[in-house]
């Protein structure tokens, strides 16, 4: 018999195979087959815990535990509920809307705090004995420039706890504005909200800062370079001394100010009424503390009176004004160094208005180019939104989009100008009148403003950890929620004078007309 074979039945063979494995193949994904094998293998897929852990959204441990809860269900982080705890926790004791008073956390509250929070509540007397032993472990590590007069007989004895500095540290300890009864420690809301100028703010996070151990801290400064001198070789053993040449430094003053943020809530502060604003009142506080902290660094300025303010130029600002704190970035150029002001005269920016203020933010005196810094990013323009727009169009600028893979980018940093500086878009500049300072009158208020400072020239000091603490107002039928801090800003000059702040510069008067 011939074993040759025709194309028609080789078809047929071919086909025949291919349907039975389509048959086999439809026999195992069947839905009758797939159920029996979930159901063989899926209890001891679940008996993992490890496994369990990652279904649960994959989260971390302390925000698996609030899978199932409440909390959980309205979408509230581990911040949230910490922050939902201590305020529930201050408000026991306090009158209830509608009669009673607040019976402190609920007991799901509680263990839920409890089961996913490493913060616990430390009475007022061992939080003071923490920070003791803080001051007690820093004083070592101050700079022995820092100290003064008798105190630094005693800093070079080894003596710092004799000195009036630690002094001052432990007396402002003791009479801190803390109140009385118990702290949460190491509650992680805490942390965010002092982490939000960081993720948010586009100035702050730019400036170096440093612990305040005292109300008032001093920061020793270069006034000048020691010079480099020629000298001939030393070749018999009574040759005269070399010339000694003095290094010249100063200090700057850092006094911490306290600052409040007040939030008013009209609703029931019971728990369950609460706890869908949780998120909204803790990111409205964050971002509260982002722009103010930009603001004062560059708004500040202690002038108040009916005229003369940077920020109020024609009405005297109210006491409270967060602005009246100390003198900041803006006021150095248009207030305390005139020369490094510079008026556009009304007109539009051209690119050689950021070229040109550079060069004034030289100090030929101490051999200090603050314009020109040897790291590009340490000089940084700022300016209200619509100057960034106005800059952003001018045909020198590297805007965002042409930075290339990998090219690190500041919060609202739009371009880079130049010599490749961050050029930053803040609403916290505002737009003025025609001498750099904001009108009363907002219709007044037409022209841009750039502010161009180094980052190397100023100083941020935190004094104090945010504390949280609520009063009722019956009067109102509302609840105040308080958030409370102190800080400070330091300005360095090398004369010890504002007048001699040069790493600081103004643009004012631009135009932004189309």
């Amino acid at each position: 018999m011939s074993d040759t074979i025709t194309l028609e039945q080789l078809a047929e063979n071919i086909k025949a195979r291919l349907d039975g494995i389509s048959d086999d193949v439809t026999e195992r994904i069947s839905d009758a087959k797939l159920n029996e094998l979930i159901r063989t293998n899926l209890t001891s897929v679940l008996s993992d815990p490890e496994v369990v852990r990652k279904i649960r959204f994959a989260q971390d441990e302390p925000a698996g535990q609030l899978v199932g809860t409440k909390y959980a269900r309205w979408g509230l982080s581990v911040s949230d509920v910490e922050w939902l705890y201590d305020l529930q926790t201050s408000l026991r004791g306090l009158p209830r809307r509608g009669g009673g008073v607040h019976g402190g956390p609920s007991e799901e509250l509680t263990r839920t705090f409890e089961a996913i929070s490493d913060a616990r509540f430390v009475p007022m007397d061992q939080v003071r004995e923490m920070d003791r032993k803080a001051i007690d472990d820093v004083f070592p590590r101050i700079p022995f420039s820092a100290f003064h007069g008798a105190d630094r007989k005693l800093v070079k004895a080894g003596k710092y706890e004799l000195t009036e500095a630690y002094a001052n540290a432990i007396r402002a300890m003791d009479t801190a504005e803390s109140g009385f009864g118990q702290q949460l420690i190491g509650a992680q809301y805490v942390h965010d909200l002092w982490e939000a100028p960081r993720r948010l703010g586009r100035v702050a996070p730019l400036i170096n800062t440093f612990e305040m151990t005292d109300p008032t801290a001093y920061l020793p400064v270069e006034a000048s370079l020691p010079e480099l001198l020629f000298v001939a070789e030393s070749t018999l053993n009574n040759s005269s001394n070399y010339p000694t040449v003095k290094t010249g430094s100063n200090r700057v003053q850092v006094d911490a100010k306290k600052f409040v943020i007040h939030q008013m809530w009209s609703g029931e502060m019971e728990e369950d009424s609460i706890i869908p604003f949780v998120p909204f009142l803790r990111m409205q506080a964050a971002n509260s503390l982002a722009h103010y902290l930009d603001s004062l660094v560059l708004n500040g300025d202690n002038t108040n009176a009916a005229t003369g303010n940077i920020n109020l130029d024609d009405a005297d600002p109210a006491d409270t004004k967060h602005y009246l704190a100390y003198d900041g970035i803006r006021h150095a150029a248009l207030v305390d160094n005139t020369a490094n002001a510079q008026d556009v005269g009304g007109t539009a920016y051209t690119y050689d208005h950021f070229l040109n203020i550079k060069a004034k933010m030289l100090d030929y005196t101490n051999l200090m180019d603050w314009g020109h810094p040897v790291n590009p990013e340490d000089l940084v323009y700022v300016c209200d939104p619509e100057s960034s727009d106005k800059i952003s169009a001018l045909d020198e600028v590297l805007t965002v989009d042409k930075y290339g893979p990998g090219a690190t980018v500041l919060n609202g940093e739009l371009a880079r100008i130049a010599g490749r500086h961050p050029l930053i878009s803040s609403i916290a500049v505002p737009k003025t009148e025609a001498d750099g300072k904001v009108s009363n009158t907002g219709a007044n208020n037409t022209l841009g403003q750039t502010v161009v400072f180094n980052r190397r020239g100023a100083v941020l000091g935190w004094r104090r950890r945010v504390m949280v603490e609520t009063e009722r107002l019956p009067a109102t039928d509302q609840t105040r929620i308080v958030y409370s801090l102190r800080n400070g800003f330091g300005r360095f000059t090398p004369t010890g004078a504002a007048s001699g702040i040069e790493w600081a510069a103004v643009l004012y008067n631009a135009s932004l007309a189309p």
